[in-house]
């Protein structure tokens, strides 16, 4: 069994993206991602690989429209899968009971996926985010098909630390 470079390497990736992350972000402004489950775009997809994708990550803010993040995930293909990535949200709604939501885009370094996306090791998506007034919430990740591959959309529980 051949181990690739950046599955190797993505426990580092991530380590160094939250060291990064950490000391920038906004005082209490870090957060625990517990990754859930995903449904994907095509039919096939759906019957054939992984929905549950169990994981964990931290995310930190370092701007209130920027932020950090990195963890690891049960990938559809039932493979570890490490992620460091940039998050973009320069979209803000605020609703009642303090309640945000904001939207933007994702993208970073993702292993696990280099025999199907032709763009690997990088992964890019859409990204909507959802807090209360104590920063609970969920992150919902939209992925598009990238040429044979099935796009999916999933989700993330989101906890402060």
């Amino acid at each position: 069994m051949r181990i690739s470079p950046l599955f190797a390497t993505g426990p580092l990736i991530v380590a160094l993206a939250l060291f990064a992350a950490l000391p920038a972000a906004h005082a209490g402004q870090i957060s625990l991602e517990i990754t859930t489950a995903c449904v994907h775009n095509k039919s096939a997809a759906r019957r054939d690989l992984n929905q549950v994708n169990p994981g964990l990550g931290i995310e930190g803010a370092v701007t209130p429209d920027f932020g950090l993040a990195g963890g690891f995930y049960r990938n559809s293909f039932k493979e570890t899968s490490w992620y460091a990535v940039g998050q973009w949200t320069p979209l803000h709604i605020r609703l009642p009971a303090g309640w945000d939501v904001s939207a933007g885009i994702e993208g970073g370094l993702v292993s696990g996926y280099a025999h199907t996306n032709p763009a690997a090791p990088f992964g890019a998506g859409a990204l909507i985010r959802m807090r209360d007034a104590s920063r609970w919430g969920i992150n919902v990740v939209a992925v598009p098909n990238l040429g044979a591959s099935s796009g999916f959309v999933g989700l993330q529980l989101v906890a402060p630390l």
